[in-house]
């Protein structure tokens, strides 16, 4: 069995089974017993990732050895197309998912890493290869560690650390830090109630905090709003903007060093409320930015704290 699927594949699967072991009919079995749970032109993906943990091969290298599934492997499939088919995420199924260029664990206590996070870690690190020197980087919410594990294999020579309240997420993070050989400092704080790593202070913060309002919840996918840890994603209606001001201030009170960068990953409803953020402070916020995603929606916000 790969290790990375998740204790809940150790079970035994249940019928139907296909009718042959083949690529052709464990695919097309693997496929039918997914449909309730995946939308059709998702569910290739999802069958050829399946297919590829269980049998640690590719479907090239399958068919040119004229690949059979033994026994073992199409129950654990079953078990897997159960697993999809009731909702839930296939990355928690088989246990990882891919964010620039490495596979990090999750579970149920960190959210799925998605790609526009991806583009935020591209556009922070081009900002902070200008800096004359190496400095230290704050990943708020890390969650799975995602983002500053990005970071760190991108500027190797700088300092990361990573706050996130959940134990269980610091736990994962810390996993994914040993699996993949990066040394990132990870601690256990809720930033609405105390400054992470007391008086340290950064070059760099960044964030993707919870900000989707509760009301939102109804019109989500249940894949995400029932699977993935509310606390990660939701925050009150009448606070949308609630980690961002607290992350602001804290910046502003000597946790970002003077010319650091404030980065953050943005609601699209909200992402342009969180620049008047900054054009509202008494603090001077200078390169006040708002990047779009790879789908042209408002992402990301950017600002630079003034040097004097």
């Amino acid at each position: 069995m790969n290790d990375s699927i998740s204790s809940k594949g150790s079970s035994r699967g249940a019928g139907p089974w296909p009718g042959s072991n083949d690529e052709r009919s464990v695919r097309v079995w693997f496929k039918t017993r997914i449909s309730n749970g995946v939308e059709e032109e998702e569910r290739n993906p999802v069958v050829g990732l399946c297919l590829e943990v269980v049998s640690r091969m590719g479907k090239g290298e399958r068919l040119m050895n004229n690949y059979r599934f033994p026994e073992s492997q199409i129950d654990q499939l079953a078990v897997m197309a159960d697993r999809v088919a009731k909702g839930e995420p296939v990355q928690y199924v088989i246990g990882t998912a891919h964010f620039d260029g490495s596979d990090f664990k999750v579970d149920a206590s960190v959210l799925i890493p998605r790609p526009e996070t991806e583009e935020l870690v591209f556009s922070l690190v081009e900002k902070l290869k200008t800096f004359e020197a190496n400095g230290c980087v704050l990943d708020l919410g890390t969650g799975s560690g995602c983002i500053a594990l990005a970071i760190k294999k991108r500027l190797p020579e700088w300092k990361v650390f990573a706050s996130d309240f959940s134990q269980g997420a610091i736990d994962v993070a810390q996993e994914n830090a040993k699996s993949i050989d990066a040394e990132v400092n990870f601690e256990c704080s809720d930033v609405l109630q105390k400054r992470p790593f007391g008086p340290t202070c950064f070059d760099a913060v960044v964030s993707n905090p919870p900000y989707i309002p509760e009301q939102e919840k109804m019109n989500m996918e249940h894949r995400v709003a029932d699977c993935e840890p509310m606390s990660a994603l939701f925050v009150p209606n009448n606070a949308p903007l609630l980690f961002y001001k607290r992350i602001i201030a804290l910046c502003e009170g000597g946790m970002l060093n003077p010319g650091g960068w404030l980065a953050f990953e943005c609601h699209t409803r909200f992402a342009t409320d969180v620049m008047d953020l900054f054009r509202g402070s008494n603090t001077r916020w200078d390169q006040i930015s708002l990047i779009k995603d790879l789908q042209g929606k408002p992402r990301h916000v950017f600002a630079r704290i003034d040097l004097t």
